[in-house]
């Protein structure tokens, strides 16, 4: 028999919420939650690219909310290159230049 993962007994759980968009940070915690234990995101991300539950590529997972420049967090600052960026002052994270909508990684 095979290795078997400790998120397959999660397999449908983390299928449904993949289906509903709920964002892999969302998951961790809500696994932590459910079971006790701390569960890696990047670990969780694996799985579900391993097994095929989310049909997108990660770069295409925006989902259509709220735009980063509505946030209250969100700021624009200018680097030493004179090149424009945003962060994020509640999870202290730059924000990718392509990303439109909120990232990911944001509850917005």
């Amino acid at each position: 028999m095979g290795k078997r993962s400790k998120f397959d007994p999660y397999k449908d759980l983390l299928t449904v919420w993949c289906l509903q968009g709920v964002p892999v940070r969302v998951m961790a915690d809500k696994l932590m939650d459910k079971t006790g234990e701390i569960f890696d995101e990047t670990a969780i991300h694996a799985y579900i690219y391993k097994h095929q539950l989310r049909n997108r590529p990660w770069k295409d997972v925006y989902e259509a909310r709220n735009q980063c420049k509505e946030c209250e967090y969100c700021h624009s600052y200018i680097n030493t290159n004179n090149a424009e960026g945003r962060i994020c002052s509640f999870y202290w994270r730059t924000i990718q230049n392509n990303v439109r909508h909120s990232p990911v990684w944001c509850e917005k």
